[in-house]
């Protein structure tokens, strides 16, 4: 639903909160829905997904970040979704198993799932369920415009503030040095080594985070991406 999510952010302040998130997509209309009870159930289901509430540290970086970098948002939200989803974070590695350039269809998510959650859902929850997921990785940019049945895997676009917010996310989770660039959420972007390295050298030269990398050893400090009272391993 990243559609909503950019008229909702395009109406937010900068230091908008759940509540006013809430009052611009229900009473406000910032959704563009047609009736009371659908905006409530959009909003619901955004902020069940992305969080907004900035005493989320994942969701507030995130949306920080956009607002500097309007361009990154799809990405941004994409790694803030599969943070906060872990059926979406699962079906991450089955896509990730796809080589570029290789076609797939919804049905290849429709084997996913049923293999993941065999005998959970009923056949109609099935297909809904690979109609979203198949839907979803095309919204975030993992899969290309549809030619007949098919979509071509395509590796997403990562930028420097993309990229810094997957290592924080590995940070967060107690990676450090090198090997974050193989964490959970850095692997996502599906960067070579030097690729991965510009990328967050470009970040610290944005003044992002701190960055060091000399002599095979990296240095990544988000220090200043915590509040008071927050701390790694417990976000």
């Amino acid at each position: 639903m990243l559609p909503e999510l950019c008229h909702l952010f395009g109406v937010g302040s900068e230091t908008a909160g759940l509540d006013e998130f809430r009052r611009l997509a229900v009473e406000d209309d910032a959704l563009r829905k047609a009736s009371a009870a659908n905006r409530t159930k959009t909003f619901n289901f955004l902020r069940r997904l992305y969080a907004l509430d900035p005493r989320v540290p994942l969701f507030r970086e995130a949306f920080r970040l956009q607002r500097l970098f309007p361009a990154d948002l799809r990405a941004l939200m994409g790694l803030l979704a599969f943070a906060r989803e872990p059926l979406l974070r699962a079906c991450a590695d089955m896509v990730m198993r796809t080589p570029v350039g290789q076609a797939v269809g919804r049905e290849a998510f429709e084997a996913w799932i049923r293999e993941f959650a065999p005998g959970r859902y009923s056949q109609t929850m099935y297909v809904s369920f690979s109609h979203n997921l198949y839907a979803s990785f095309f919204q975030l940019g993992y899969l290309g415009p549809a030619v007949g049945k098919l979509r071509l895997r395509l590796r997403p676009e990562a930028k420097p503030a993309t990229t810094a917010y997957a290592a924080y996310l590995d940070w967060l989770n107690g990676e450090n040095g090198l090997s974050l660039l193989a964490g959970r959420y850095s692997s996502i972007l599906q960067l070579t080594r030097a690729e991965h390295l510009g990328l967050l050298s470009g970040a610290g030269q944005l003044g992002l985070m701190r960055v060091a990398h000399t002599g095979g050893v990296l240095h990544l400090d988000f220090s200043s991406w915590l509040q008071p009272g927050e701390a790694r391993l417990s976000l």
